[in-house]
């Protein structure tokens, strides 16, 4: 049986009702529960969830293995959650079947840029999806429908993965196949503003640690015999204000990394590939260089991701000092796990272009 792996955004069930947190779990819930659930039930795929693999919302080993692995993908894209986002990335690497959903209004991505089956708000909009769902994945299914874009570049240039008892092939005819020049330029636009984009999560990390040193020298004041606790927290609720722009800033830049590593995917997945296959006496100066921004690009990645590791714990630590903090420190802290949940990708990208290299200096 044909197995469905189904991602969506997270959140925390055990939360206030009134909790933004509450809610996401509660929808993505509905998500798998309404929509998801019937449809494979009805096409006879076997239902994995998400949550039901790693409940936390952080990109495990054993998530990115589902990712990658199961025969078919279906992405919750509602509200642009990073994990997912990234995920995505992750998907797109191996190009194999994925269908993208998400609530109508709240999907980052453009229709024209990565195709996506968009539905009303749940519970209303349950029928509806069911319906687009069932439509999309049955193509899928019998390989009748257009791949979508990532694995269309990719599969361009791979063996297409069977589905069950079916395969996949390719839907593009070979004119329409990027070029080698094409891949190129696709790849250095992307990694140029990846590298643009660390920088500004850089900047935020400098900014939240210089607020952080304030907040230090603040608290040792608050923490004089005779000071009351609501000083502490009149503190604690001022940081909490002053970390929310470089909070923004950081989600930000890491909404447009996540949308850059997917193109990044596409297009150095299927280059790679070729630099496999073709003699190395026929690659351009434009590829080699291309082979060095890729191992320079893993090496920062791999460093951003390192002074990561130590931040993480202390923001979530942050979150459970006051009501205040929650929002900036938990929106650190997501953006923080599922950017540098990429760092596998492009150290696998780093291997392959390490090896393409040793073998061109042997040749």
């Amino acid at each position: 049986m044909p197995t469905c792996f189904a991602i969506g955004p997270t959140g925390n069930a055990c939360r206030p009702t009134d909790s933004p947190d509450h809610g996401v779990r509660q929808q993505t819930s509905m998500f798998y529960d309404d929509v998801v659930g019937p449809v494979c039930e009805q096409l006879n795929l076997s239902l994995i969830r998400a949550d039901h693999v790693s409940g936390s919302g952080v990109l495990t080993e054993r998530l990115i293995r589902h990712i990658i692995e199961e025969d078919i993908v279906v992405a919750d894209l509602t509200g642009g959650s990073p994990e997912v986002v990234y995920g995505l990335g992750i998907r797109h690497a191996v190009g194999r079947c994925t269908v993208h959903l998400g609530e109508a209004g709240t999907v980052p991505f453009g229709a024209g840029v990565v195709p996506t089956v968009q539905f009303p708000a749940l519970p209303l909009g349950s029928a509806e999806a069911r319906r687009e769902l069932t439509a999309a994945l049955a193509e899928g299914l019998s390989g009748a429908s257009p791949l979508m874009l990532p694995a269309r570049i990719l599969l361009a240039h791979m063996p297409s993965p069977a589905i069950g008892d079916n395969s996949l092939t390719p839907a593009t005819q070979e004119e329409d196949r990027p070029g080698l020049f094409d891949l190129v330029v696709a790849a250095e636009a992307e990694m140029e503003a990846m590298v643009g984009d660390l920088a500004e999560v850089e900047a935020a990390f400098v900014d939240l640690a210089a607020m952080a040193e304030l907040l230090t020298e603040d608290m040792l004041r608050a923490n004089r015999p005779g000071t009351p606790t609501s000083a502490q927290l009149a503190v604690i609720n001022r940081f909490a204000k002053a970390i929310e722009g470089p909070s923004d800033d950081l989600d930000t830049a890491a909404a447009r990394f996540a949308g850059r590593m997917n193109v990044a995917t596409d297009a150095l997945g299927a280059l790679l590939q070729w630099a496999r296959n073709t003699p190395r006496d026929e690659w351009s100066e434009e590829l080699h260089g291309l082979l060095d921004q890729v191992i320079e690009m893993a090496g920062e990645l791999r460093s951003s991701a390192d002074g990561a590791q130590e931040i993480v714990p202390v923001v979530e630590m942050f979150s459970q000092a006051s009501r205040q903090l929650r929002k900036p420190s938990r929106k650190i802290g997501a953006s923080l796990r599922a950017m540098f949940g990429s760092v596998a990708v492009f150290e696998e990208w780093e291997r392959t272009a390490r090896e393409l290299k040793e073998s061109q200096d042997e040749s």
